[in-house]
């Protein structure tokens, strides 16, 4: 494919090649402007306005020359990627930050653009350039001993954030916390919202349930993590396989029906239980879209105050710079 280079530059800058036979003639008007720095270079004693001439028809194989073109033209540097070869930037400009674009040259004959493996997208590439130096090793080396420090660090917090739950829950369990705080990924706040609720279900479970006064009360992780217990309404019985569980539900469903119809009283706990667990999924809801409007705010700082965020780096030990 002879449009290949302009092709290739045009997905680069724009997300797509639509555009290449545009992009071809601003180049060669870019040469003719710039006469005096083209001429010298044609090859092969082919005059420089026949040379041209070649180069504005589509389907003509352009060169380094149109690449350089192109680079100074749209003040941009071009980085051309070659097989167990160093990198070649041709520099359009030596304004800093100036944007990157990525192509690789294969079997001497054909350009393709260079993107991300999961970049489908018709979005402009973003790609740029990082020099890697022969010291990075030992830095990593210097850096790895830190690593003890570090973690112990981070069960400190850990342990602060298990004893500032147990603290504001009053639950002892803190097998329990620290296993809500895992699931809260180690939100302080939305653990305490998530014990409390526990133990609101069970305080509910245990007036139903009026156990005989010389039976052992339960321990608070033994009835929350109970079948169909508090815990695993929230989180999920972890230790019963998703089709026994949902049997048990069942079962549970059948039995609680034939209670309500047999007392009265029962119906109306039953409808009561209800209401309870619909505030609560009110609440949690209330919860789950404060901390995705968190999320986004603070993604979209991230996007304000580093406008180079979604820019992949192309790591390289060397380039030629032309």
């Amino acid at each position: 494919m002879r449009n290949c280079l302009f092709r290739a530059l045009g997905d680069q800058l724009e997300g797509h090649s639509r555009n290449h036979l545009r992009h071809r003639q601003e180049t060669v008007q870019f040469m003719l402007r710039q006469r005096a720095d083209f001429e010298p270079f044609v090859e092969d004693d082919v005059p420089f306005d026949k040379h041209v001439a070649n180069l504005a028809k589509p389907g003509t194989f352009a060169g380094n020359d149109a690449i350089v073109a192109f680079a100074r033209n749209n003040q941009m540097n071009v980085v051309i990627h070659q097989l167990n070869t160093p990198l070649w930037q041709i520099r359009g400009t030596d304004r800093s930050g100036a944007r990157e674009l990525h192509i690789a040259y294969r079997h001497g004959e054909h350009y393709d653009s260079v993107r991300r493996l999961s970049d489908d997208s018709e979005a402009p590439a973003h790609l740029r350039m990082e020099m890697l130096c022969k010291n990075d090793s030992n830095k990593a080396e210097e850096v790895k001993p830190q690593k003890g420090n570090s973690e112990d660090e981070t069960e400190v917090e850990i342990e602060d954030a298990v004893q500032k739950v147990c603290s504001a829950t009053g639950c002892s369990d803190m097998d329990l916390v620290s296993h809500v705080l895992e699931v809260e990924d180690y939100n302080v706040e939305s653990a305490i919202f998530a014990i409390l609720q526990m133990k609101e279900g069970e305080g509910i479970g245990a007036e139903e349930q009026q156990e005989p006064p010389g039976r052992e009360q339960k321990s608070c992780s033994r009835t929350l993590w109970e079948e169909n217990g508090t815990g695993s309404r929230i989180f999920g019985n972890q230790s019963l396989h998703q089709g026994e569980a949902e049997n048990n539900k069942g079962q549970a469903a059948s039995r609680e029906e034939n209670r309500a119809s047999r007392n009265p009283k029962v119906a109306k706990k039953q409808r009561k239980e209800q209401q309870r667990l619909e505030k609560k999924k009110r609440q949690e809801e209330r919860h789950r879209q404060k901390v995705l409007a968190t999320k986004r705010d603070s993604a979209d700082t991230r996007t304000e105050t580093d406008p180079a965020s979604h820019v992949t780096l192309v790591k390289a030990m060397a380039a030629l710079n032309i």
